[in-house]
């Protein structure tokens, strides 16, 4: 929120490479090594961010080879809504596994074979949930500008990343294919850049040119009943692919564009699905987001950690950027501190930070921002604070890829009055209630509905309520997800609402949540959100404050 690829066409010629061997459904999990060279074949219940979690070997959190099927928990691809009809395999996972593995990641000095171990285990989880076919995911680049939402300038490259680990220019020009096959599966690497740093990183023990990429495919098209024994000794993978798909549908999942809009300039990827289909007309290519978004919906210890870690570098962003507001700063300056900190503690913005002021008597009507716009318009402008104006921030730290989204007030001068104090309570009330709500089996419109009576018994606050309770977030700040089914544990949510009068101060919330298997757990807790806190952390010492109280370069 890397260039255009374009996957080259030239002769059929490999033998003698290395492939990767995978137990899909039966106690397999991890990559693994093989041969495969020519001629060779409940109530819900609260806990809050920093409470310790019970210590769990690595072997019983998710990443190893075998998992006890009685721990184990199986998760269906197959959604209540339309987009993924089409997938419904089940996947492997367990959040107490993965809670208990995320408590003791080192995340500032991660362990490269765990790291490993983690990576293989979601390439494991999709090979699981791939319902038929193969699937390749590509390196793909920021191709579209003016896209109908923000993201991060890696948005479009977040499924290879979250598959292999492997990031900018590592990633130009490659691809993951996966086939999950009765003998063993596939998992393989083609990539331009350096084979033996792709296998360091990922552990993926196949790795070949990325020109490979397309004499596979061609070879695998043909029609498994023509191959010759001879022609399968020496093409392993594409005549597994081959046999996998059969003769009459062929199904290839690719990753589709998730964030485009039909009338800018295509990524080029989408010129070589429609030449595949021009060769082969059996070949049905499918949307790879159909199998890959409930995979990422549920998250691992890596994405746990990682989130708790985004959460916790925001809540110091705001909590320094609180500590240093005093009327005549500017809503640019406040939003400048917040994104120092996020930076300096090693993370980068998951979106652009807003920061504005709400006077007593209500802000002014101020442009739409165009659809498809949202990154050239600040979110946060150049005027300055006045005693007795609520401040407001949107904001939140991204780390390895992870987002969180959290909103706060701080009103000018340190102490709340009378009209913002009932306004305050109001949000507050609101906001905590609908958290306590959450748990696995909940549903997003029983919370939405309860925020919205909330808010109207108030006082008809729910007519100014222009939004929805919340949404997932995860590698987006809004993140891919199923908003009609119901929660499950693992699940990370983010919880937003507010009172708005149009004559009045603004007062909003936003808060992360995870969903666990008996509750859940705020993990943005920690930030200061009751009033008390609030007046207390304005009356602390910031780090900033002997910067900001100094005469800018030219007055002094």
């Amino acid at each position: 929120m890397a260039a255009s690829m374009r996957v080259p066409f030239s002769s059929y010629a490999l033998c003698g490479v290395a492939a990767l061997a995978l137990s899909v459904g039966g106690a397999g999990g991890g990559d693994g090594e093989s041969a495969g060279r020519c001629g060779a074949a409940a109530p819900a219940r609260e806990r809050v961010a920093g409470r310790e979690v019970e210590a769990a070997s690595a072997e019983g959190a998710g990443v190893t080879t075998a998992l006890p099927r009685a721990e184990a928990r199986w998760r269906s691809t197959l959604s209540r809504g339309s987009r993924s009809q089409q997938a419904g395999r089940r996947f492997e996972y367990s959040y107490a596994e993965e809670e208990a593995l995320a408590a003791k990641l080192d995340l500032d000095h991660p362990d490269p074979e765990l790291m490993r171990r983690i990576f293989a285990k979601r390439r494991q989880r999709v090979l699981q949930a791939i319902p038929d076919g193969a699937m390749i995911v590509f390196s793909v680049e920021w191709v579209q500008p003016r896209r109908l939402e923000f993201q991060v300038d890696h948005s479009d490259n977040h499924d290879f990343i979250f598959l292999t680990g492997i990031e900018g220019l590592e990633s130009v020009e490659s691809a993951l294919l996966l086939l999950p096959a009765e003998e063993k599966s596939w998992v393989v690497l083609y990539t331009s850049q350096d084979a033996a740093r792709a296998r360091e990183v990922t552990g993926i023990e196949d790795v070949r040119p990325y020109a490979e990429l397309e004499q596979d495919l061609s070879v695998a098209l043909t029609d498994y009943r023509d191959w010759r024994i001879t022609q399968i000794r020496r093409w392993p993978l594409a005549a597994a692919l081959s046999k996998r798909w059969g003769r009459d549908h062929k199904v290839l999942y690719f990753n589709y564009p998730r964030f485009f809009r039909v009338g800018m300039p295509e990524p080029s990827r989408l010129e070589f699905f429609d030449r595949l289909r021009r060769f082969s007309p059996e070949l049905a290519i499918r949307d790879a987001s159909d199998v890959l978004d409930p995979v990422r919906m549920l998250h691992d210890a890596y994405a746990l950690a990682s989130l708790r870690r985004a959460v916790e570098i925001t809540g110091e962003g705001i909590a320094e950027a609180f500590r240093a507001t005093q009327a005549g700063m500017t809503e640019a300056q406040v939003m400048q501190i917040a994104d120092f900190v996020y930076r300096y503690r090693g993370g980068y913005l998951g979106f652009p930070t807003g920061v504005r002021r709400y006077p007593m008597a209500g802000r002014p009507a101020g442009p739409s921002i165009p659809e498809g716009f949202i990154q050239y318009v600040p979110r946060s402008g150049m005027e300055a604070l006045q005693p007795g104006d609520m401040l407001h921030i949107d904001t939140g730290a991204a780390f390895n890829h992870y987002s969180a989204d959290i909103q706060r007030d701080l009103p000018v001068g340190g102490r709340f009055n009378a009209e913002q104090r009932l306004l305050y309570e109001i949000a507050l009330n609101v906001q905590k209630t609908v958290i306590s709500r959450i748990r696995p089996g909940a549903t997003w419109w029983e919370l939405h509905r309860l925020a919205e009576r909330m808010l109207r018994e108030a006082g008809g606050y729910d007519r100014y309520w222009t939004y929805g309770i919340g949404h997932f977030i995860g590698m987006e700040v809004h993140d891919e997800g199923d908003y009609e089914g119901p929660l499950e544990a693992g699940m990370v949510l983010s919880i937003e609402q507010g009172v708005a009068p149009p004559d009045g101060p603004r007062v909003a919330f936003e808060d992360d949540v995870i969903v666990t298997d008996d509750g859940h757990e705020w993990i943005s807790r920690s930030i200061p959100i009751e009033m008390a806190e609030i007046e207390a952390l304005a009356r602390e010492a910031g780090s900033f404050e002997g910067f900001v109280r100094k005469e800018p370069p030219g007055t002094r």
